[in-house]
């Protein structure tokens, strides 16, 4: 077999091995930001003359690559769900690859102005697959590509007009322009050519991004209401439902870290992860007597819980979170709407019963249905509650800030995936809930990253211990800016995902304008 020969058959595959990779890498642990800005070329160059069917090959490998160690966590819930959904999320990019290679030989890569309308509709493509996986089947919106560069505060300002895919489509788009570039570099014969504008034009929107975000930190900051908060992080081993005879152990951690919180200058609002108590807030005595023993200091606790409604079919589960004033009383309850596959309910278990045993529960949950806005009253401070991964799930913060809340809760146990890199691919998703929607955000974990997100997505307070490591039990005291009145919704929060509707729309249109399965001069 000749050099040329091995070349062709073999390139290609590294191509898309390295895409996956460099995908991996910018992305925790590793959050090589960089590396984002040129991950898919290697995909692009390997699938620019591939068939259709091998578009969709190296699409897979390099999608796979990418999805199966950066979810690789998952294996702690469900081993086979982790290698599941990891192909599934791969198949996104093997359709991103196909089509590309599709364009380039609809459109062809000869000459700069085809190249502009290949930047346009890669970053379009990308963002339309993107959504869809986010909406689809109840969605799983983790690690979009924009997510890596949550540290350039000024680069993610976008999400104010376009969600985190405004983001992901800048990045897609200069990925797009990078490959086409080297393509116009060399041609077939090696020689070298003359550069093309498409870097220019990509660096120009970059930059216009950019100094919008810059003017937009700049701006006057609104009216904003103090709000402390003291976040009680337990660090509890999982599975705690099947060690009973640790529950006492588990309330006693609780009231340790919860008083010391109180201690000193005291919270205008305590709150606890994810389930924190073992049992039921409003069934168990002692559940109850704990909350009632800390609330009575006059700081209202926001504590999750599970809850069951007893119906004439058997009971319903509920994965919640009770805000419980300074008398004791239940202020105000929320049920999780949004679930995890597998994690808190099996998808057509009355099908296929099998399907269970891929994963841990025994009885799932039900899905809450609607949205709730908790009100405190010193000081008069609206938020919302999202528990778990709902933080991922862009429309339910915005709905909530649709609403009237002006500060988002996460509460979540990342304690099932630790010690990983989970938590903090978690954390970054809730930076862009708060640039979306113009709302600060506080994360309280059972482990991982508890921590305070204002409003620009800077991330202002963290729980950590003296190396800098988030796995601890602690308690964390921060100050919150809680936007007051007036208070502007920002356009993402008024229209949603528009410019990912966009996106969609401009590239089923083109598949149907260019017709890219044909190749040009076809009949």
């Amino acid at each position: 077999m000749q050099l040329g020969d091995i070349n062709r058959r073999f390139v290609p595959w590294l191509g898309a091995v390295i895409t996956g990779l460099l995908l991996f890498a910018s992305f925790p642990p590793l959050e090589w930001a960089l590396s984002a800005w040129v991950a898919l070329v290697p995909l692009m160059l390997a699938v620019r003359d591939a068939p259709p069917r091998r578009a969709l090959a190296l699409g897979l490998v390099g999608g796979a690559v990418f999805w199966i160690p950066s979810i690789g966590w998952l294996r702690y819930v469900s081993a086979p769900g982790a290698i599941g959904l990891a192909l599934y999320c791969a198949l996104y990019v093997m359709l991103f690859a196909l089509l590309f290679s599709m364009l380039c030989r609809r459109l062809g890569v000869e000459h700069w102005r085809a190249h502009f309308g290949l930047m346009v509709l890669c970053a379009a493509g990308w963002v339309a697959l993107e959504y869809a996986r986010s909406v689809f089947a109840t969605g799983f919106a983790w690690n979009p590509l924009g997510a890596t560069q949550y540290r350039h505060i000024y680069l993610i300002q976008a999400a104010r007009w376009g969600g985190v895919y405004a983001v992901s489509a800048m990045i897609a788009g200069v990925n797009a322009a990078v490959a086409l570039t080297l393509l116009q570099y060399m041609d077939r014969s090696g020689r070298w050519k003359h550069p093309h504008p498409e870097l220019m034009l990509a660096a120009l929107v970059l930059a216009a991004l950019i100094l919008d975000g810059k003017h937009s930190l700049q701006q006057p900051v609104p009216p904003s209401r103090p709000l402390r908060v003291a976040l009680v992080q337990p660090n509890i081993p999982q599975p705690w439902f099947s060690m009973p005879e640790q529950f006492q152990t588990i309330r006693d951690t609780l009231r340790r870290l919860s008083m010391n919180a109180l201690i000193g200058e005291k919270p205008d609002l305590l709150v606890w992860s994810e389930t924190a108590d073992p049992e039921e807030l409003r069934v168990s005595p002692e559940a109850y007597n704990l909350v009632c023993e800390l609330v009575t200091n006059g700081v209202p606790l926001l504590a999750g819980s599970i809850d069951t409604e007893w119906t004439d079919d058997g009971p319903l589960y509920y994965n919640c979170t009770f805000l419980v004033d300074a008398s004791g009383k239940i202020a105000g309850g929320y049920d999780k709407r949004h679930l995890v596959i597998f994690g808190e309910y099996v998808p057509l278990q009355r099908i296929f019963p099998f399907l269970k045993a891929v994963t841990p529960i025994v009885d799932g949950f039900t899905p809450g249905s609607t949205s709730t806005v908790f009100h405190l009253d010193q000081p008069p401070v609206a938020f919302s509650a999202l528990i778990c991964f709902e933080d991922t799930v862009a429309a339910l913060s915005r709905e909530s800030v649709r609403n009237g809340a002006r500060l988002l809760i996460n509460q979540t146990n990342d304690g099932w995936f630790e010690p990983s890199f989970a938590s903090k691919q978690h954390m970054i998703q809730c930076v862009f809930r708060c640039v979306e929607n113009g709302v600060p955000a506080v994360r309280c974990a059972n482990t991982g990253v508890s921590c305070v997100i204002d409003r620009s997505g800077r991330v202002t307070a963290m729980l950590t211990d003296d190396k800098g490591c988030t796995r601890v039990a602690g308690f964390k005291k921060a100050t919150v800016e809680v936007p007051g009145e007036p208070w502007a919704m920002t356009f993402y929060t008024r229209h949603g995902d528009m410019f990912a509707g966009l996106c969609t729309g401009l590239c089923l249109a083109a598949l149907f304008v260019l017709r890219p399965w044909r190749s040009r001069g076809q009949k």
